[in-house]
């Protein structure tokens, strides 16, 4: 595991691959991105997004510099629900960031983030005037009453799951099902969202509304590249307490032919190893250093790290027979995974919460039991007494994972539906309590078009949107004993929308399946 020093040391060392766009690398020096949260109005980051901007848009078409040509490259290319989602949106905002320099004069600018958990409602710079008086202004229809982003999208916890996330695929969203090159078409197949794209991602794009909420649009917003900002943030931050990103070529070796545009016009085409570190990149975060959500370093080589990619080489399709129970999977590597399924072809709505049961063969008590996990709950708890992390050498290995992976999802035709996900929940009714021990995450959709860049299904259409959820800190906080008697894992879902209309929320998972680690 590398340390802050060595980290940065690294990054320094590989500027130079980076040629011309790293204007402040070449000179050894990093900019820093900051919280637009207590920004003046004229801070000379803002001004000069605002003058980059103004000049963008009023560039020629011919100029692949102007702001709708610019956007144009969002629809293009952008990956959704698949591995390359992070890195490819990292390369696109940094294109901009290089052009926003250059349009404005300002060769220290660095791109500002919007921290939707600590300022809930639309940055200021963004929301105020009209596009007129200010470049950064967009109209929102969705918004103009304001803007209150809800804390099952954005709140503490929701932010503390997702940092907690064991490898780079539970916490960036998955590879494309069956992938086996770096083959050009792989770049926007789908795999399954993981909940930093599902639940804040996706849920303030459908938050904001207007373009926004549109994927061949949303670029065209301005606070498109604050929030995705905040996206990058977080990534930086998950690599930075310890964890790591995807060692396989199929992730490193995905070239992102010209799909990018340079500060003076040009193509780039950037390969996804280079876009791990912000450092080489020429940027930093201005909380790199701060303490975040949860406070433990998961071990080097950890095996539910090997397991996890081993488990997604599979067609689990084939190999999980619905209603089977549990089923014993010996992985190429010897290790072994437990997986069971159920197929559903039952539908979700407002008033009728959908449940899924999945059976196990065996009672849950014996899968996940309070017992899994403490060992390395004393351990961390006793490390945070200590005002201290929990260490490798520290961290047990008896971890255990449940997750499930509700597969190609219809989704509702009213996009600003969220799904709320729970599991084995007791009397689950149309307005439940977020607080109930069986609640998971939420889910909203976004980009969930790309799954007709997939390949259809046996049925001969194309699957739809998947989404992974891990289970474990809701099945831990059972405290019924007959829940863990139980010999199933029931999913729930419960689809929520602000529009009256009927059946516009509805939404109908096809398949669930059930992964024990």
């Amino acid at each position: 595991m590398f340390d802050r020093r060595t980290f940065m040391l690294a990054g320094a060392a590989s500027l130079a691959a980076l040629g011309a766009d790293a204007p402040l690398g070449a000179q050894g020096a990093l900019v820093t991105r900051r919280s637009l949260r207590g920004m003046r109005a004229d801070d000379p980051d803002i001004e000069a997004m605002r003058r980059a901007v103004a000049r963008m848009k009023a560039l020629p078409s011919s100029d692949p510099r102007n702001w709708i040509r610019f956007a144009d490259l969002h629809r293009a290319f952008c990956p959704h629900g698949n591995w390359y989602f992070l890195p490819w949106h990292r390369a696109y905002i940094l294109s901009f960031e290089r052009i926003v320099r250059e349009l404005s004069g300002r060769p220290d600018f660095a791109l500002p983030y919007w921290d939707w958990t600590a300022e809930r409602r639309l940055p200021a710079a963004f929301a105020a005037g009209d596009r007129a008086a200010n470049p950064l202004f967009h109209p929102r229809p969705g918004v103009a009453a304001g803007l209150r982003l809800a804390d099952d999208m954005v709140g503490g916890q929701v932010i503390s799951r997702i940092m907690q996330s064991p490898d780079f695929e539970a916490f960036g969203s998955t590879r494309p099902r069956g992938q086996d090159s770096t083959a050009v078409e792989w770049q926007r197949r789908p795999g399954s969202k993981t909940e930093l794209e599902f639940n804040p991602h996706d849920g303030v794009h459908q938050s904001v509304g207007g373009n926004m909420a549109v994927v061949e649009l949303s670029s065209r917003d301005p606070v498109f590249f604050a929030h995705h900002a905040n996206v990058d943030r977080l990534w930086s931050t998950w690599i930075a307490r310890g964890n790591a990103n995807s060692p396989e070529p199929l992730w490193r070796d995905f070239v992102f032919g010209s799909n990018f545009v340079t500060a003076g016009g040009g193509r780039w085409s950037p390969a996804v190893g280079e876009l791990v570190s912000p450092p080489a990149l020429g940027y930093r975060y201005d909380d790199d250093d701060s303490p975040f959500a949860a406070n433990l370093e998961l071990p080097a080589g950890d095996p539910v790290t090997e397991m996890l990619r081993a488990y997604r080489r599979l067609n689990s399709r084939a190999l999980a027979r619905p209603g089977a129970g549990l089923q014993r999977i010996e992985l190429a590597n010897g290790m072994i995974v437990n997986v069971a399924a159920a197929d559903n072809d039952r539908t979700a709505s407002r008033d009728t919460p959908l449940a899924i049961p999945v059976p196990l063969g065996r009672p849950l008590s014996e899968i996940v039991g309070a017992a899994a996990h403490e060992p390395r709950a004393s351990a961390a708890r006793n490390a945070r007494a200590m005002g201290r992390r929990l260490t490798t050498a520290e961290a047990p290995r008896s971890r255990r994972y449940v997750w499930a992976v509700i597969r190609d999802l219809d989704p509702p035709l009213d996009k600003s539906t969220r799904v709320r996900v729970f599991c084995n929940c007791d009397d689950l009714s149309p307005r439940p309590r977020l607080s109930d021990p069986g609640y998971v995450t939420s889910v909203s959709f976004f980009g969930s078009e790309h799954a007709s860049h997939g390949p259809a299904t046996a049925a001969g259409r194309a699957g739809g949107t998947s989404v992974c959820v891990d289970l474990t800190a809701a099945l831990m906080h059972m405290d019924r004993p007959r829940q863990f008697r139980s010999d199933r894992v029931t999913i729930q879902l419960l689809p929520e929308c602000a529009s009256g209309e009927p059946r516009v929320a509805d939404i109908r998972p096809r398949r669930v399946e059930v992964v024990v680690l």
